[in-house]
């Protein structure tokens, strides 16, 4: 039998494309945002500082992965216990939490 020699690079099963979702429609006292992305090691870890750093207060954490691709929900509030209503905060949170789905 011939030895096979392993692929010399890897190919992706799915092409994952990150996406973040802020939304204050669907909970009268929370603002929820949605983070889907590639899956890594540590990925958790790094949003969960990231949403502290900005001074946001995670209430509830709705954790799952499809294969690759990693669906984090979390039901968050300012320090005051208030919804994210300003556009210009809400900017930087996705800003900065594109960066951490960019590693």
């Amino acid at each position: 039998m011939a030895s096979r020699k392993p692929s010399e690079r890897r190919i992706s099963a799915f092409s994952v494309e990150p996406e973040i979702i802020i939304n204050n429609t669907l909970s009268d006292q929370f603002t929820v945002i949605e983070v889907s992305g590639l899956d890594r090691p540590g990925l958790l870890y790094d949003l969960t500082a990231a949403l502290s750093d900005l001074n946001l207060d995670i209430t509830s954490a709705h954790i799952t992965t499809y294969g690759e691709k990693a669906v984090d929900v979390f039901y968050v509030t300012d320090l005051t216990g208030k919804k994210i209503e300003s556009e210009t905060r809400r900017g930087a949170i996705r800003e900065r939490l594109e960066k951490v789905l960019a590693g």
